[in-house]
């Protein structure tokens, strides 16, 4: 009989599992992408999408209305798994989750530095753990304003910087501090423990894409280091600082062994296809390590990071079919897993 934590898990898991089946399988992506555009749209209609889709077609077309139709779904999806969480099961997923807040947060700034209307500014937020009406009332308020809404929070130092450094930098710092406030928590149970290494294993993910980004466009060494976040699973701050001074050839040879490595020293040095390879080890990797504890946080945050992908895929696919992208184009750029 499952007492306590156990059962927590045992409840939430389940749960999640059914959410799971409801996913695109792999071998489904090979019909998509033989499909026109139009086809995937009524495709995605005899899915889980199309609720969302039907909802936006009186307004949207083409790939405007994939786009807002799979924003909404995750919103929802990520909304219903926080609701049917308890416990430290729901602390920890609200607090993952929050992610979304920064991302919504740095789509408002950029939209209002390149005056884009309210209403289509609106439009780009995916209301997670903060619903629409919290974002409404940000969108309304002036820079000052919604810096001074985070007076007291661990982000308000780094917004205040906002027209004093350039916005890739000031969304890099945000997420900075997002990490570092996940990373510095407790492990004092399992649980938590695994969490965090889940949250560490993708620090290290992110300062990889970091240092391969910056290095593409000709960042220094120093400028590459300050972008990046401590606390990595496996990626010390002084093992970043070394590879950030690499050549591309020096680099690949430098992280044989590490957890992300499969399959990298196949690529060439393209950054998009380079990144590719880095999720898919990372969701295998999620994937082993939730096999190895059923009853626990990781089956949740494996199939949050499953849908997410699904999610970015599909709208890889419908803008590429749009435009006329080739087959072999788009998979490129898909994480197929």
């Amino acid at each position: 009989m499952l007492i306590g934590k156990n059962a927590t898990w045992a409840y939430l898991v389940a749960r999640t599992k059914v959410m799971k089946r409801k996913l695109i399988p792999k071998d489904e992506y090979r019909k998509l992408l033989n499909m026109e555009f139009n086809e995937i749209v009524r495709y995605l209609e005899e899915t889980e999408y199309k609720k969302e889709i039907d909802e936006f077609g009186y307004k949207y077309s083409g790939p405007k209305l994939m786009d807002y139709a799979l924003s909404l779904n995750l919103s929802r999806t990520y909304q219903k798994i926080i609701r049917i969480s308890f416990g430290l099961a729901k602390d920890l997923i609200t607090s993952y989750l929050k992610k979304w807040e920064i991302m919504n947060l740095v789509s408002i700034i950029r939209g209002k530095a390149a005056n884009i209307p309210p209403d289509e500014i609106e439009e780009a937020i995916v209301p997670v753990e903060k619903d629409l009406d919290y974002y409404r009332a940000l969108i309304a308020k002036d820079v000052d304003e919604i810096v001074n809404t985070y007076r007291g929070t661990p982000y308000f130092e780094t917004l205040s910087k906002m027209g004093t450094i350039p916005p890739n930098q000031l969304e890099d710092e945000l997420f900075k501090t997002y990490y570092l406030e996940l990373t510095k928590l407790k492990p004092a149970e399992l649980s938590l423990k695994l969490f965090v290494d889940f949250v560490k294993m993708e620090v290290d993910l992110r300062n990889l894409k970091t240092i391969l980004r910056l290095k593409a466009e000709g960042a220094t060494p120093d400028e590459i280091i300050s972008r990046l976040i401590p606390n990595g699973f496996e990626l010390t701050m002084d093992e970043c600082r070394k590879l950030a001074t690499m050549s591309w050839s020096e680099l690949v040879k430098a992280l044989e062994g590490y957890w992300f490595w499969k399959d990298i020293e196949k690529v060439e040095e393209e950054l998009s296809a380079t990144e590719v390879l880095f999720d898919k080890a990372w969701i295998e990797a999620i994937a082993k390590r939730a096999t190895s504890y059923p009853l626990s946080i990781l089956p949740v945050m494996h199939y949050m990071v499953l849908k997410k992908v699904e999610v970015d895929n599909l709208r890889i696919l419908g803008w590429g079919k749009w435009y006329n992208m080739s087959n072999e184009e788009i998979e490129r750029q898909m994480v197929i897993v």
